[in-house]
């Protein structure tokens, strides 16, 4: 069922300087929210503004993975072949990350909202965790770039980011850029 997401008073978007959060990020099939199937599922576990813990595991499609995916992602049929389904990862995945804050880079528009129609579709709990979108936070700061983009910003910061547009990678560099984009933030 193709519903609209929409933003409740029980999710709030957090504005400002968070210590403590689990960084999330999703690789999938499709841009398309309502058409993707999820293929890797990470989250890195912040307290006192350093990793303390890490979560990453590819996960088995029910369909094929597209040649383009494979060439941003790195992600092969093949690898994902013996993988976890979905079933069995997503309350693992969901476990680890708890109720802390998300944060993550386009993560209210994209991750957030795949989740949460996986949950649905699962007969999970509802995915309402507090978030902090990075891509609507690095907007609100005064960069001399030419986007938002966490590539980007990575360069931009000096943040090696090797595997760009995989999971765990994303998560990682994406909790450091937000240690920088600290103090470039001014809210508007």
């Amino acid at each position: 069922m193709n519903t609209l997401i929409k933003n409740t008073n029980t999710r709030k978007s957090i504005k400002g300087d968070i210590s403590d959060y689990t960084v999330i990020d999703l690789e999938t099939t499709d841009v398309n929210i309502y058409k993707c199937e999820i293929i890797e599922v990470s989250a890195v576990k912040v307290r006192n503004n350093e990793i303390t813990d890490k979560f990453s595991s590819l996960v088995k499609p029910s369909g094929i993975i597209s040649s383009l995916i494979t060439s941003i992602t790195g992600i092969t049929n093949e690898m994902v072949e013996d993988a976890p389904d979905i079933h069995d990862i997503l309350p693992q995945y969901l476990g680890f990350i708890g109720n802390d804050i998300i944060l993550g880079h386009n993560v209210a528009c994209f991750d957030r909202n795949i989740i949460k129609l996986y949950c649905e579709r699962l007969g999970l709990p509802p995915f309402m965790n507090d978030t902090l979108d990075t891509l609507t936070y690095a907007r609100k700061c005064t960069l001399d770039v030419p986007n938002r983009k966490l590539t980007t910003l990575t360069e931009y910061f000096g943040i090696n980011h090797d595997n760009a547009h995989r999971a765990l990678a994303d998560c990682i560099a994406n909790h450091y850029c937000y240690q920088k984009l600290k103090k470039f933030y001014a809210e508007k």
